[in-house]
C-alpha cells in the first residue's frame, strides 16, 4: 500500500513539479527586458543645419519606437490595468519609457545629405508595471502626464509645419523660421527633461514606500506609542486625525486607540484600509 501511495505521489509530484516549472518559465519569460528598436532617415533640406537635422531625425525615430513599444505593452495584460483605454496606455507608456540613440549615420542620397538614427527603448515589465501603477493611482499625475504628452504632440506638429514652410520659404523669412524651429526644439527637450525628472521622483517615492511598508511589518508592534512609530517610520503621507491617527504610509495604514481614555494612544493595528483591516500585526 505504501509503495502504491509513494508511486502515486511520485507521479503527482512530477506533474506538480512540471507545472511549477512551466509557471516559473512563464514568469521568467515575462520578466525579461524587451528591447524595441526603430530607425529613421531624415533628408536634409537646404535650410537645415546638421544639428537641426539630428534633432529632427531623433524626434521621428523616437516617435516610431514609442509607438511600437506602446503596442507591445498593450499586448501584455500583466503590465497594464485592464480598465485603461488604448489611448491612455499609449500616452502613459510614452511617458514612462526612455529612448536612447543606438547608432547615428550621416550619408548622401540622390544629391542630398541624410541623417539616419537607430534608437531603442527598453521595456522592463516590472519597471513599466510599477510606473504605470503609480500613474493610474494618482489622478493629478494622470492629468499631468496626459497634458504633457499633448504638449509634446502639439510641438512636434509645429515642427512639421515649420519644416514645410522652410522648404519653400522666401529668403527674407528663413532666419525667423529657423529661430522659431530652434525654440520649438528647445521646448521639446525641456519637456523631456521634466518627464525624466518626474519619473525619477516616482521611482524614488515608490522605493521609499516599499521600504516603509517593510519597516511596518518588521518593527511596528501592538501598543507601541505614536512617538515610537514616528521614530521608526518618520512622518506619514497623511493622517485622518492630527494625533490619534490612523496614519497612512503609502501602502499601509497604522491605527491607534486610547484604551484608558487618558490620551495615551497606542498602536492597535496596521492594514491596507483606514480601519487597518486586514490587520497585519501579530496579536
Amino acid at each position: 500500500m505504501m509503495r502504491e501511495v509513494r508511486a502515486m505521489w511520485g507521479v503527482r509530484g512530477a506533474i506538480f513539479s512540471v507545472g511549477l516549472c512551466a509557471m516559473w518559465l512563464h514568469s521568467i519569460a515575462f520578466a525579461q527586458v524587451q528591447t524595441i528598436v526603430a530607425s529613421h532617415t531624415y533628408i536634409m533640406g537646404d535650410n537645415d543645419s546638421r544639428n537641426d537635422a539630428r534633432h529632427l531625425c531623433f524626434l521621428e525615430a523616437k516617435r516610431k519606437v514609442l509607438e511600437m513599444a506602446g503596442v507591445y505593452i498593450q499586448s501584455h495584460d500583466e503590465m497594464v490595468n485592464s480598465e485603461l483605454t488604448k489611448s491612455q496606455i499609449s500616452s502613459y507608456s510614452a511617458a514612462v519609457l526612455n529612448v536612447e540613440v543606438v547608432k547615428e549615420d550621416v550619408g548622401f542620397s540622390n544629391g542630398q545629405s541624410t541623417v539616419t538614427m537607430t534608437v531603442k527603448a527598453l521595456v522592463d515589465p516590472v519597471d513599466v508595471r510599477k510606473r504605470l501603477k503609480a500613474i493610474v493611482e494618482d489622478r493629478e499625475l494622470q492629468e499631468k502626464v496626459l497634458r504633457q504628452q499633448k504638449q509634446l504632440r502639439d510641438l512636434e506638429e509645429h515642427i512639421r509645419q515649420l519644416n514645410a514652410k522652410l522648404s519653400d520659404a522666401a529668403p527674407d523669412s528663413l532666419a525667423s523660421l529657423r529661430r522659431e524651429r530652434k525654440v520649438v526644439i528647445g521646448n521639446i527637450e525641456e519637456l523631456e527633461r521634466k518627464k525624466q525628472a518626474a519619473m525619477q521622483r516616482i521611482l524614488e517615492e515608490d522605493s521609499k514606500t516599499q521600504e516603509t511598508t517593510e519597516k511596518i511589518k518588521r518593527f511596528i508592534v501592538l501598543k507601541m506609542t505614536r512617538k515610537e512609530v514616528d521614530d521608526i517610520l518618520g512622518p506619514p503621507l497623511k493622517s485622518i486625525y492630527v494625533w490619534k491617527g490612523p496614519l497612512f504610509y503609502g501602502e499601509l495604514w497604522v491605527c491607534f486607540e486610547d484604551r484608558l481614555g487618558s490620551g495615551d494612544y497606542r498602536v492597535s493595528g496596521a492594514g491596507t484600509s483606514p480601519e487597518c483591516t486586514p490587520n497585519i500585526l501579530a496579536k
